[in-house]
């Protein structure tokens, strides 16, 4: 390390110091540490090794600052990904944002260039999440080696000891299925270090899997870890260390121990909550399915959720603003997944072709837009002249006269909407369909109102339905449920939009900071990862039987021929994954770990629009098997040369 990079050290530890033994509140606590990892003076630092140990002389003197250590340890878990390349601004986002590197959803931007041809070491993205999950683990380790010299009840320090152990094991987790897997490994640091002691090279896989075990498996021991937090105080649980453990094992094909742990998540009280609609709201947050979520509040100086400005519908808004900007948006692919309710015992894989009968007579997939442009005519009028010119556009944008000849001039709309009909229920939960309506905001954020999803928008315009463009103020007979049109923000592009964690209308008071906590790992997803352990082991009824406890809450049936076999039923527990778990981060970890983002990812080359068609963006270029493992980041391995470079990746 230069002399100049350690000097930047040791001014910043010696201001942090100061303020850290002024400190009285956690938040200042969490600011602090986020303005100096962000110090321009420390970028270079932070680009070649994890986050620095804080001098036990100078925090970890008192309980009341083992406490705020532990909180800090906690707030670690907070927004994982820089937006930068994902989002319009590079301000931090939530686990939602993991979706758009999976199959369950897309985005705008060209995500820091992951999924291109030109993707290296050097890139960005690999770079920030290897620093936070060391962040965290730093954190931990701070809090882990000095809280048993600091005088405190021993019953708090066992129990604050363990969730920190809970806490080392997710970012180890995170780290080693990114980074480690293929016998590759990531440094195991267990202690509080300098920096000029980050040099440690890789441990061995296996034994990264080991220590995360040990560390969850200590918390499992510890009698003063209660079992659940149901309705408690969002820390870490016995239910929540079990149901991590039981997915170190899934990942490490030890069926057996991983049904025995998720076993035991369900004797420490964790079980479905009855309404899944009513899941993913504030009064849930801990509830009996959440067995360990990132806690968020709504409050302006950055401790909230930021998923409504990126994830809504431009009219969803909040109190405080409006103007949403679909940045992320949800998948056609993941969509088409949910099924078609036949009756009471049936269902079947969804078919466009069931609908529109001409879908597959039309070869190219971005002129299948015809069949979803907005209705000309209500009551055999045009609705107005603005909506004609649109219409009008979109139709000459197709050069086949014969496929512009299947647009209704009415009834192109209906049809539509019933292919969103009967479908499995957590679809019209967890999304905007083409022709549905969700509540939003008017133009200054003081009343709340309905909006209908359609395409194209009247004059290619965005308006809130107080304003006179906006429907139905276009036509004075126009029905009374007609709704004004509601857009992505890119209202030129058709998308599928986000309902889940998605305030409506006025429900939020602030769109950057609402308090929705997000479910790191809750227990439908523990019941579906149960199921799939079965599946490994071959036990295909038992497997079915866990399928169906998560199917059965939303009153869709389990049918015996998802189960036929292995692969039958391999296949169709992770589609249920897919399904069940869409919008909370999951997916993106799923899919590297099945080795399937290949064919679910990059098969479909670019971002889509509601019908398939290609909306822009960068093409998807697969770029080798190698790419699930993230290499260890260029500025990593140039500064610490006992890191070994990751194979297949060119430095």
């Amino acid at each position: 390390m230069s002399i100049r990079l350690r000097g930047c050290i040791r001014e910043a530890y010696l201001s942090l110091f100061k303020i850290v033994n002024n400190m009285k509140r956690i938040k200042n606590f969490i600011v602090i540490i986020a303005v100096w990892l962000t110090t321009p003076a420390c970028n270079e630092l932070l680009e070649q090794m994890p986050s620095n140990r804080i001098s036990g002389l100078s925090m970890w003197t008192s309980e009341e600052q083992a406490d705020m250590g532990v909180k800090g340890a906690y707030a670690a878990l907070q927004q994982p990904l820089q937006g930068s390349g994902i989002i319009g601004e590079g301000v931090n986002i939530g686990y939602y944002g993991f979706d758009v590197l999976g199959m369950a959803g897309q985005g705008s931007y060209a995500v820091s260039n992951l999924f291109t041809s030109g993707v290296n070491p050097g890139n960005e993205r690999f770079s920030f999440t290897w620093r936070w999950c060391y962040t965290g683990i730093h954190r931990v380790n701070n809090a882990i080696n000095y809280i048993p010299h600091i005088p405190m009840n021993e019953r708090k320090r066992a129990r604050l000891i363990a969730e920190c152990k809970v806490l080392r094991a997710i970012f180890y987790m995170r780290l080693n299925e990114l980074y480690g897997n293929g016998g590759i490994g990531v440094p195991l640091y267990l202690e509080p270090i300098s920096p000029a002691e980050c040099v440690r090279g890789q441990d061995p896989e296996a034994d990264v899997w080991a220590q995360i075990i040990e560390d969850l498996t200590d918390a499992i021991s510890e009698p003063e870890l209660p079992d659940n937090q149901i309705m408690g105080e969002g820390r870490a649980s016995k239910g929540a260390a079990y149901a991590f453990r039981g997915r170190v094992f899934l990942i490490t094909k030890e069926y057996d121990k991983a049904i025995a742990d998720f076993v035991k998540v369900g004797e420490c009280g964790y079980k479905l909550y009855s309404d899944y609609k009513k899941l993913f709201k504030v009064e849930q947050e801990r509830c009996e399915e959440m067995i360990f979520s990132v806690q968020y509040i709504e409050d302006p100086s950055g401790y909230g959720n930021r998923v409504q400005k990126y994830c809504a519908a431009f009219q969803q808004g909040s109190r405080d603003s409006r103007g949403c900007w679909t940045d992320l948006q949800v998948s056609p692919g993941i969509v088409n997944l949910y099924e078609v309710l036949v009756d009471d015992n049936t269902v079947k894989p969804f078919n466009w072709s069931e609908f529109i009968p001409e879908w597959e007579t039309v070869a190219n997939e971005a002129d299948r837009k015809v069949f979803f442009i907005r209705d000309r005519h209500v009551n055999g009028e045009d609705i107005h002249s603005t909506v004609t010119s649109q219409i009008t556009s979109q139709l000459n944008s197709i050069t086949v006269d014969e496929v512009k000849a299947f647009y209704r001039l009415e009834g192109n709309e209906a049809r539509v909407k019933k292919a969103y009909e009967n479908r499995d229920p957590r679809l019209a939960y967890n999304v905007i369909t083409p022709y549905s309506n969700f509540l939003g905001v008017n133009s200054n954020s003081t009343a709340e109102g309905w909006y209908t999803s359609r395409w194209p928008a009247t004059n290619n315009g965005k308006y809130y339905f107080d304003q006179p463009q906006a429907e139905p103020f276009l036509r004075d007979d126009l029905p009374e449920d007609y709704y004004p049109t509601g857009t992505a923000n890119a209202q030129a592009n058709f998308y599928y939009m986000h309902r889940k964690f998605v305030g409506e209308g006025l429900e939020f008071m602030r769109r950057e900071q609402n308090p929705i906590d997000e479910p790191i790992i809750r227990y439908a997803d523990v019941l579906l990862m149960w199921a799939e352990a079965l599946v490994e082991n071959n036990h295909l009824i038992e497997a079915m039987a866990k399928v169906k406890e998560v199917r059965d809450r939303v009153g869709i049936p389990t049918m015996e021929s998802s189960f036929a076999n292995q692969t039958t039923a391999r296949n169709y527990v992770r589609d249920e994954r897919r399904r069940e778990l869409m919008g909370e981060g999951i997916n993106f970890f799923d899919e590297m770990r099945w080795h399937t983002l290949k064919e679910t990812k990059f098969d479909t080359g670019y971002p889509k629009g509601v019908w398939g068609g290609r909306t822009g963006g960068t093409l998807y270029q697969w770029i080798g098997d190698h790419f699930y493992t993230w290499p260890v980041p260029r500025a990593e391995v140039e500064l610490n040369p006992n890191l070994k470079r990751t194979p297949g990746w060119i430095y």
